[in-house]
């Protein structure tokens, strides 16, 4: 999987935030029950989102966590770069250090298109898009393979 478990804890919770942030600040409590994610390790990937000011948090009656800018002003690359180095992604999966279009590896080609559509993904994607379901979804490039998954009808 592209995403380490902290990101995919980050993203459920900031998920989870955006749905309930009319409702005002969301204590970590409630989101760990709501998102299954263990409270102790929650409460550390909310603070790190806070220290970025993508999340305010307040403490005390009413306190908690809320969103710092609209769900539609946060893309999932800002959540994503603070527990993962995206560019990671990027290198052979070999550990071919010499990999490129010079010098591709046997998946170079395709890998470029898988790392193409992940980065486009995260760069593209808002909350706002994940709570409302219309998660981007990037355009097939001419020659790309299709995957076909349980929920993808054959033509």
């Amino acid at each position: 999987m592209l995403l380490n478990q902290t990101c995919e804890y980050a993203l459920r919770a900031m998920t989870y935030i955006a749905q309930c942030q009319a409702n005002g600040a969301v204590q970590a409590r409630q989101i760990a029950e709501h998102t299954q994610v263990p409270q102790q390790y929650l409460q550390k990937v909310l603070t790190d989102l806070a220290r970025a000011k993508i999340l305010s948090s307040a403490r005390g009656i009413g306190g908690g966590f809320r969103l710092k800018r609209p769900a539609d002003q946060i893309r999932l690359a800002d959540v994503i770069r603070r527990f993962d180095d995206i560019s990671s992604h990027t290198q052979c999966p070999f550990g071919n250090t010499q990999c490129g279009i010079t010098n591709p590896c046997p998946i170079h080609d395709r890998w470029s298109i898988v790392v193409a559509a992940y980065s486009s993904f995260l760069e593209n994607t808002t909350l706002a898009d994940l709570i409302r379901g219309n998660a981007y979804q990037p355009q097939p490039q001419p020659g790309a393979v299709r995957l076909n998954t349980p929920d993808s009808k054959e033509d």
